[in-house]
């Protein structure tokens, strides 16, 4: 097996906020970083880019693409709504047809009832249903002209209205999030979906009272859709697979996070992330004993059926045991191999009962391409918790850059938590780490 070697180092470290660093390559080849800084939970408050055109040897000036410290009011509040409401989200990465020149992009927003330093607490202390998520597609002709539609799943929808904020048209209906577009081979577009589990339920023929009763509303099942380009019409037709779920018993917040993967052999390799939380909020039915598997299913069909999803598994018959943290999926150029990187727990006992926790150690595994598995004799860790950091450490929410000259793997993270005893009593020590990840070939 190919050996994988890594090394790390700390950028930066913050006493009272997080910095977070993400670097892409844009459409001339530059390399663009991206600076993100936050001091409430799940929430840039400044963000801030600036460009090489030389691959990272010389930089120049750091531009602001928002700044709420300097700002009047808070970028995403909704002007005229009751209780600070506010709107935010963003698009994906466009893809650009080749049929037709058209870019075209999905973007995830979510409304959220008395704003995200109000309402997104109480959806995790209280229980409330304040993130109305809306999914959208977008497409953009060659002269420029933008067309952007909300998906609609269910009759009766409405899109956002500044002047009607909260029409109950537009905030209890059609929600849902949306990412990752990919051209295929055959020339059709695809992108992930992921309405609330009402409706998957609802799509599925399932009755959500026996297979998701605890919060239905609150999370997500998925489907993939399918964007087929009609001559006739000038326009795309869209279809989607069936409702991929799992049942409150097996994650309490559904389905997140998913990896998709084509195989050479034609079959597409979808991992995701499930959550074994104990919410009482949220009636969740998982207890002390469920699992915290990773997730998978297979389609054998170009997307359009996916099996029952099943507890991801080594080559050994092992379960792949993780807490409910992100995970990623790369093909290193190098030497052409698949990996997945996340975080695999050897004492799943460990885990506590937000199901998140521990987010350690952070490793990388060789994915077994005829059948999906990971090859277990290939499990690298990147790194673990160290001395003097305590059981809430995280080494997750990272990024992945592939450099374009070294081949090499580009890993940034910035470790959090590592300084608590209690979830409740946070502590915003945080401290940005970047790895580097090679491959033999």
């Amino acid at each position: 097996m190919s050996k994988i070697h890594v090394t790390g180092k700390m950028r930066s470290a913050n006493e009272h906020y997080e910095e977070m660093f993400v670097r892409s390559y844009d459409e001339e080849g530059n390399l663009v970083e991206t600076r993100s800084l936050s001091c409430e939970e799940d929430y840039p408050s400044g963000a801030f880019t600036r460009v090489s055109r030389d691959n990272g040897r010389t930089w120049g000036e750091w531009v602001t693409v928002f700044n709420d410290e300097e700002a009047s009011e808070r970028r995403g509040r909704v002007p005229g709504a009751p209780e600070g409401d506010e709107f935010l989200g963003s698009w994906s990465p466009e893809v650009v047809d080749p049929k037709n020149g058209y870019r075209i992009s999905v973007g995830s927003f979510v409304y959220i009832l008395r704003g995200h330093d109000v309402g997104y607490f109480d959806y995790w202390r209280k229980g409330d249903d304040t993130m109305r998520m809306k999914a959208y597609f977008r497409m953009v002709k060659p002269d420029g002209t933008e067309i952007k539609r909300m998906m609609e799943f269910e009759e009766g929808g409405a899109d956002f209205d500044p002047d009607n904020p909260r029409n109950p048209a537009f905030i209890d209906k059609n929600r849902a999030t949306a990412a990752d577009v990919r051209l295929l081979p055959d020339g059709d577009i695809i992108f992930m979906v992921a309405p609330i589990m009402t409706l998957c339920c609802k799509m599925a023929g399932v009755d959500v009272n026996n297979f998701f009763p605890s919060c239905p509303n609150l999370q997500q099942g998925l489907m993939y859709a399918r964007a087929h380009w009609n001559e006739e019409k000038e326009d795309y037709d869209i279809t989607y697979s069936n409702p991929i779920m799992l049942s409150d018993l097996q994650s309490a917040r559904g389905i997140m996070e998913p990896n998709l993967q084509i195989l050479p052999n034609g079959k597409w390799l979808l991992v995701f992330r499930g959550a074994a939380s104990q919410i009482p909020v949220w009636n969740t039915r998982t207890n002390s004993a469920t699992p915290p598997f990773k997730w998978y299913t297979i389609s054998e069909d170009g997307g359009r059926t996916f099996a029952p999803p099943m507890p991801w598994h080594f080559d050994t018959r092992e379960v792949v045991y993780s807490p409910a943290s992100i995970s990623a999926i790369f093909r290193s150029k190098k030497n052409g191999r698949l990996y997945w990187i996340g975080n695999y727990l050897t004492q799943p006992w460990l885990v506590d009962e937000s199901g998140s926790d521990p987010r350690w150690p952070l490793q990388i595994c060789e994915i077994n391409e005829e059948y999906g598995y990971l090859i277990k004799e290939t499990l690298t860790e990147i790194d673990t918790r160290r001395e003097g950091e305590g059981f809430f450490t995280e080494l997750t929410n990272f990024n992945l850059l592939e450099n374009r000259e070294t081949l090499d793997l580009e890993l940034r993270l910035t470790k959090i938590c590592q300084r608590m005893e209690r979830y409740e009593d946070y502590n915003w020590y945080s401290e940005a780490w970047e790895y580097n990840i090679t491959f033999e070939e």
